[in-house]
C-alpha cells in the first residue's frame, strides 16, 4: 500500500503523472482499505 504511494508520487515528481492524476490514483488506492 505505502508502497504503491511511493511509486505514484515518485511518478508525479518526475512529470509523468498529473497532480491530478496522482490525486485520482491516491483516492482509488485509499477507496481499497
Amino acid at each position: 500500500m505505502t508502497e504503491q504511494l511511493r511509486k505514484l508520487a515518485s511518478l508525479r515528481d518526475a512529470g509523468i503523472l498529473s497532480e491530478e492524476e496522482f490525486a485520482l490514483k491516491k483516492t482509488e488506492l485509499l477507496g481499497r482499505l
